[in-house]
């Protein structure tokens, strides 16, 4: 469509020698939006896509920086502007979700995060969502401490109990590419399965958790 076209060439006239990833508006735009669902629909916390939002915040700085100078009776401006908006909205409700998740599942998220820095693996959280997690539970760990004192009967054994996400749970979701096997999680009885590109199926999350976290399966 022509405002869309119009959209991405004032997104591409910011400089993209000063990205490391380069991508055009339209691809940028479409992880974002795949980003978006996939943390929306998982169970769990997924590896951070901090380098796609700081790229589509800057673009969408440029765009509106650019459209400064179109004039305000012309019906395009507005229409970039409500797609700004919306583009908005979408990274702040995927920052929102990850950190919900973050104070729903701490302890679990924390104990992964340790896992991973022993082993010397990519963190999931960025640095500035490990630190709100590490401030959130220090406040719970001191809040629960100061009930202790003022309540005696409450377990001395809480901090043990540890609350996980459901990966067995079932999700809605379309494979990108074909798969030569999945493994269909049915407790303790498993088989594969061929899937072909763009075939959508509900299955348990834990059956296509490393394909959504490799990009292969989109949840939806």
């Amino acid at each position: 469509m022509e405002d869309d076209e119009n959209l991405h060439a004032l997104l591409d006239t910011q400089d993209d020698e000063e990205n490391e990833i380069e991508l055009s508006p339209a691809v940028l735009i479409e992880v974002m939006e795949e980003a978006w669902l996939n943390e929306k629909f998982s169970p769990e916390i997924l590896p951070n896509k901090i380098d796609f939002v700081e790229l589509l915040l800057g673009q969408l700085s440029a765009m509106e920086e650019n459209l400064e100078n179109v004039g305000d009776r012309d019906i395009k401006k507005t229409l970039h502007l409500l797609e700004v908006d919306r583009l908005r909205f979408l990274v702040g409700s995927y920052l929102r979700m990850r950190l919900e998740k973050i104070e729903f599942y701490v302890d679990h998220i924390l104990k992964q995060e340790n896992s991973r820095l022993e082993n010397r693996e990519d963190l999931y959280l960025t640095e500035a969502e490990l630190t709100f997690a590490r401030n959130f539970k220090e406040g719970i760990d001191n809040h629960f401490e100061h009930l202790m004192r003022v309540h005696p009967t409450i377990p001395v054994d809480w901090k043990n109990q540890v609350i996980q996400p459901n990966i067995h749970s079932f999700v809605f979701s379309r494979s990108k590419t074909n798969i030569e096997s999945i493994i269909i999680d049915e407790g303790n009885d498993d088989e594969t399965v061929y899937v072909n590109k763009d075939s959508q199926m509900i299955i348990s999350y834990n059956s296509v958790s490393n394909l959504v976290k490799k990009g292969d399966v989109q949840l939806v």
